[in-house]
């Protein structure tokens, strides 16, 4: 099965065997040696208590005459008659233990010449002197005793079922860590993959297009972040696809309006009802400058979002568009009954812009701010350098927001647009700058504009390096505010 928990579990399963094999294999080799280790040491040991008791034999009779008895005798564990230590006396393990052991006893005597064992009647080689044990009686060499293995790892019975003991212990401990890393494993894996599996539902929900789903945050810290990721990916997803869907109502709602208004007075011209003269034909035409004027408006704003609008950037007289402003606006605002003030400092503030796309956003804010302005109010423009953050606003206790999110923004030169209207309402300040959002409801799409007039702007400003904000008060007007870097 290809299946993370799957393959998870029987990595731990694998790693675990292998880990207890080394071990077991490695502690096999110590015990061996250990105990090899502990029967040589034994060998020594019987093997002096052996040249003792040959020692005193050899003191009693003064040759190794009848020796064979006394090491038949240790070979048997059978002491009686023996002089000197017996093997009881001892305690020792014995010659019938070094028997079960394969062990070979060979005597020589003081000349090195073998009076028991294989080959007696030889000399012992100085390989076998050196590795002998002098029989010392009454300070002289008597003899010399050659106790030897021909394979050390033959064990007795009893040495034999200790170590096949340790070898099984070994095998049970193997294979109950075996049975516990694949619970463990299990356990672990499931934990592992279960996010996983949450996440990968995730996915193919929204590949779906179905941007409702959640993906659930557990697991890991890793995982419950990509969980997260997901989570706010959705969200935004959802909010443009909501957009998108808005917006293209919006489009049809504003197009179907001209086409409508079109579409029947042609209808009724066609059928007698209006007569076919000059002042009808201006209502339709009329109508189609306000639907090339939308149409243009949305091919503006896509170019300008896609970042495919072409833009002449060079340095700027920004008080000198203002002043230009005031000017062509003057006589609007007159017929309103609007003040219209310009202030602008004395040097001039150069930019970087496209001087006829600024034209463009001041024509946009000028508009805005004497729409909502009442007879008797007043509309200023200011342009100035900023020397620090604006922060001013938020102190005064005041609503802002930039390029339709509330936060701080500091740019060298900053444009302001202030009228003294109605403001605009907390819930309508975050989306001044939305496509087609209208903060009056009621208002008619003729005296309330197509609603791009504020987005254009920003997009324009947008693609000319600066932002564009608004800070507001209810009651007592608003203040459309822009910022461009400087050359």
């Amino acid at each position: 099965m290809n299946k993370l928990w799957v393959r998870l579990t029987l990595a731990f399963v694998a790693i675990t065997l292998a880990s207890v094999a080394l071990v077991a294999f490695l502690a096999n080799a110590a015990a061996a040696d250990q105990f090899s280790a502990y029967l040589s040491g034994q060998q020594a040991m019987n093997q002096a208590t052996l040249a003792d008791d040959l020692a005193a034999f050899y003191r009693r009779t003064g040759s190794w005459e009848g020796v064979d008895v006394v090491i038949g005798a240790a070979s048997t564990g059978d002491t009686s008659g023996m002089m000197g230590r017996g093997r009881g006396g001892q305690g020792g393990a014995g010659i019938g233990q070094m028997r079960g052991a394969a062990m070979a006893v060979t005597l020589a005597d003081a000349a090195g010449t073998m009076v028991y064992g294989d080959r007696v009647g030889q000399a012992l080689s100085s390989a076998e002197r050196a590795q002998a044990l002098p029989i010392n009686v009454d300070g002289a060499i008597g003899g010399y005793l050659l106790m030897t293995s021909p394979r050390l790892t033959i064990f007795n019975q009893a040495q034999q079922a200790f170590i096949d003991q340790l070898q099984r212990n070994v095998i049970y401990a193997a294979v109950g860590a075996a049975l516990i890393a694949a619970a463990l494993g299990l356990v672990v894996s499931r934990a592992l993959s279960t996010p996983l599996a949450g996440l990968s539902k995730a996915a193919r929900t929204f590949a779906r297009r179905d941007w409702t789903y959640r993906a659930p945050l557990q697991g890991t810290e890793e995982t419950a972040a990509v969980a997260l990721a997901l989570n706010q990916m959705a969200e935004s997803l959802q909010s443009a696809e909501r957009h998108r869907r808005n917006m293209m109502a919006d489009i049809a709602h504003e197009l179907r309006t001209p086409v409508t208004v079109i579409q029947g007075n042609l209808r009724a011209m066609l059928d007698g009802v209006y007569p076919l003269e000059i002042g009808e034909v201006a209502t339709l035409y009329d109508e189609t400058l306000l639907l090339n004027r939308l149409i243009d408006d949305l091919r503006e704003l896509a170019l300008a979002e896609a970042g495919q609008l072409q833009l002449h950037l060079q340095a700027t007289d920004v008080g000198a568009l203002l002043r230009a402003a005031g000017e062509r606006f003057t006589p609007l605002a007159e017929a309103q009954g609007v003040a219209l003030s310009v202030a602008v400092a004395d040097q001039a503030l150069m930019a970087q812009a496209d001087p006829d796309r600024l034209s463009q956003v001041l024509r946009i804010l000028l508009v805005n701010a004497l729409k909502y302005t009442p007879s008797g109010k007043s509309v200023a423009l200011a342009v100035s350098l900023l020397q620090g953050d604006m922060e001013s606003a938020e102190s005064a206790g005041r609503r802002r927001s930039v390029n339709g999110k509330r936060e701080g923004l500091s740019q060298p030169i900053r444009v302001t647009v202030t009228d003294t209207g109605a403001g605009i309402s907390t819930d309508d300040l975050a989306h001044v700058f939305d496509r087609f959002y209208r903060g009056d409801k009621s208002r008619s799409r003729a005296g309330g504009g197509s609603g791009l007039g504020l987005a254009i702007a920003r997009s324009l400003l947008e693609a000319m390096g600066g932002q564009i904000g608004v800070d507001s008060t209810w009651g007592q007007g608003s203040c459309f505010w822009f910022t461009l870097p400087t050359m």
